[in-house]
């Protein structure tokens, strides 16, 4: 019996609930795996994928993200936000390693927050106008490299009441079930290259 061709799908915890999702989806056609840990920001996902390529097998299809833990205001780290610079020289890397891997590589760009969630300096806080700016740089990138986009940015604020749970940050069911049906239908892009 042939194995089916194996996605890996990297993340924050936006990524964590749409999975599931995606595997239902794409069941019987492609294997979707995924860290069971949060791959919270650039650096973490960095540092994390030799174990994860080690626990999870070499994958033919690779969907990435991050970027919600790195532009965020944070009060109990430093530096507060993850300057963009060193967040952009963070997906380099994180693509050099990807590319050793596949060269069936997608990038989701970054989800927004609920236009009115309050901005709060004592707690884990978004501005929208940064959350652009960190997928602008990102962006710029991965089309130097060649690399496909998804944008999930652009789904979740066509309708953020909709798309986004009581938290503003979160996915809702709605959100999730879009999302995931984006994420699919890149995956199975993807594996058209793949047979081709």
């Amino acid at each position: 019996m042939t194995s089916l061709p194996k996605a890996l799908l990297l993340g924050d915890s936006i990524r964590m609930s749409y999975q599931p999702i995606v595997a239902e989806l794409l069941a019987g056609r492609v294997d979707i795996v995924g860290s069971s840990d949060n791959c919270q920001y650039s650096l973490y996902t960095l540092s994390s994928l030799d174990r994860w390529s080690n626990e999870l097998g070499k994958p033919d299809i690779v969907h990435w993200n991050n970027g919600l833990h790195d532009a965020g205001h944070n009060p109990y780290r430093a530096p507060v936000q993850i300057p963009i610079d060193i967040y952009r020289n963070n997906l380099e890397f994180i693509l050099i390693r990807l590319k050793q891997m596949t060269s069936l590589i997608t990038w989701a760009t970054i989800t927004p927050v609920h236009p009115n969630r309050p901005f709060r300096d004592e707690e884990w806080s978004w501005h929208n106008e940064e959350i652009e700016q960190y997928n602008k740089v990102a962006i710029e990138l991965m089309m130097d490299n060649d690399i496909e986009i998804n944008d999930l940015h652009s789904i979740v604020a066509s309708d953020p009441d909709r798309y986004l749970c009581d938290d503003q940050l979160h996915l809702s069911e709605t959100g999730k079930a879009k999302c995931a049906e984006a994420v699919s239908k890149a995956i199975t892009s993807m594996l058209v290259k793949l047979t081709t």
